[in-house]
């Protein structure tokens, strides 16, 4: 099943292995390489992300994904979360969307400021190709999911 916690660790080592193959260089990891790892790679970022049962946590799904999502946790029931929840979340997300936006604008790129601030103590500077090889490795990656996918999609389902 799914967590969080094993798409960022299945990223970071998918990133690891390009390294070690030497599609890749250490100068080449960026927080944007990591986002187009992660399963929801062609997916835009959570703008809501809506916690039925009345649960106030997170429950490890998405947080990669949802680092400036507006949050809203209802106290009710998946199945029983109708219509008038939906434009309820809706309203809610409406009404935080300007600060959500200010957000993104000002942290946005924290981790690509970081990165450079890491990397002035580093011999080695980011290399002429760096969008190259990081282009060849996702799509190859790509590649690899899609075969992946072909191969499932042929499995027989016992009892089906």
């Amino acid at each position: 099943s799914y967590t969080s916690r094993e798409e960022i660790t299945h990223s970071i080592r998918t990133v690891v292995d390009g390294v070690h193959q030497g599609s890749l260089r250490v100068t080449d990891i960026t927080e944007s390489l990591l986002d187009r790892c992660m399963y929801s790679e062609d997916l835009p970022p959570v703008d809501l992300l809506v916690r039925t049962s009345g649960e106030v946590r997170l429950s490890d799904y998405m947080l990669w994904q949802s680092n400036f999502a507006v949050l809203q946790f209802v106290k009710v029931m998946w199945p029983d979360f109708g219509f008038m929840h939906f434009v309820s979340s809706l309203l809610d997300y409406q009404r935080q969307q300007p600060r959500l936006a200010e957000y993104r604008e000002k942290y946005g790129d924290y981790l690509g400021q970081m990165r450079d601030w890491e990397l002035r103590g580093l011999e080695e500077r980011v290399s002429e190709g760096t969008e190259r090889r990081q282009e060849e490795f996702v799509v190859e990656l790509k590649k690899k999911r899609r075969e992946m996918l072909e191969e499932f999609s042929k499995l027989e389902v016992a009892g089906a």
